[in-house]
């Protein structure tokens, strides 16, 4: 063993953190959608009395303080993939309310209160696309992600795809300069050596059965039915960005004062969407399939970082339809990139 007894502190990143991630992220924005469009469609109802008032901020509270225990108490899996849903329910609930927290009249509609939640949620969105890029692993984090899997043998529930997964790992983690972690690493790998031939056929998760379900409807299509997809998803937004900027143009003091305040800033954020959106088109149809891609997502991005900001404040929730057809359309384009190039 080494004699280097120094203890390590340095940051391990968490086998499968991309799926916590997701599944947090996508229970965060489905509650704060749900929670707004049951309160508008019951009319605003209150849990309480003269004097009390139970605010969903406090069930975000006690789903968070649950989403916390679960982890900290128990080392079974589900309890990391339920704390990640139980966190995202939670977080909606509390942010929800964010306007209350803000204001000095305690104002649930504040206007900037929609662009606050939308700005978080952009900001789970980017820290969700951080973890989801593969990283080379260093052997002594190859070392965790095979213990971290490894506990599927207490579980009875180790198959094909991890087991291959973890001797990947541990090839990793043999290339360590420390002589424990080599002579552990041995260790797993020849059980794992004897046991492969006794394991079932790889199940996969929730998330990759979602994402190959989908893939096998798509490409059904075929890719020149995709292209025509891609080709129209990229005219009619540019056309409805045309649209919308001659609307702000030529409406002057028509306008919803909201709008007619912001005119100026959306007139430039609009416009520098529709470029891009122009560029891809040209590129698309010269048969630049890939540059029409890189602009075509750039346009989406930006639209959704700096022009849907101005419309949840503007506008506050009905600006959720839109973005959830732009988050659509984003798809289609990066899927579309992900099969063909």
């Amino acid at each position: 063993m080494s004699d280097n007894h120094n203890k390590i502190n340095s940051i391990v990143r968490r086998e499968r953190a991309e799926e916590y991630l997701f599944f947090s992220l996508v229970a965060f924005a489905g509650t704060v959608i749900f929670t707004r469009a049951f309160l508008h469609l019951t009319g605003f109802p209150q849990l309480g009395n003269d004097i009390l008032h139970i605010a969903h901020a406090l069930w975000g509270g006690l789903f968070l303080f649950i989403a916390v225990l679960l982890p900290l108490t128990l080392a079974n899996r589900w309890a990391l993939q339920t704390s990640a849903i139980l966190s995202g329910i939670g977080i909606g609930l509390f942010i929800d309310e964010v306007g209350k927290f803000i204001t000095q009249n305690n104002d649930y509609f504040y206007p900037p209160a929609a662009s606050l939640i939308y700005g978080f949620f952009l900001l789970c969105v980017f820290v969700f696309v951080l973890f989801r890029r593969s990283r080379h692993a260093d052997p002594r984090q190859a070392m965790y992600n095979s213990l971290d899997v490894f506990q599927d043998i207490l579980d009875g529930d180790l198959d094909e795809a991890e087991a291959d997964r973890i001797e990947g790992q541990l090839a990793i983690a043999m290339w360590s300069e420390r002589e424990e972690i080599k002579a552990f690493a041995q260790v797993l790998s020849d059980y794992l050596a004897g046991q492969k031939a006794h394991l079932p056929t790889a199940r996969p998760s929730l998330l990759k059965r979602i994402v190959r379900w989908t893939d096998s409807i798509g490409q059904r299509l075929g890719r020149r039915v995709h292209r025509t997809i891609v080709a129209s998803v990229l005219i009619l937004w540019l056309l409805a960005v045309i649209g919308y900027i001659v609307v702000l143009v030529h409406s002057g003091t028509n306008l919803n004062p909201q709008v007619l305040r912001w005119r100026d800033a959306l007139i430039g954020i609009q416009s520098a969407v529709g470029v891009l959106m122009l560029i891809a088109v040209i590129a698309w149809f010269s048969r630049n399939e890939e540059t029409g891609l890189r602009f075509a997502i750039l346009g989406f991005l930006l639209s959704l970082v700096a022009l849907q900001m101005y419309y949840f404040y503007i506008s506050q929730f009905s600006a959720t339809v839109t973005t959830l057809v732009q988050f659509g359309f984003l798809q289609t384009l990066t899927t579309y990139r992900r099969w063909y190039f």
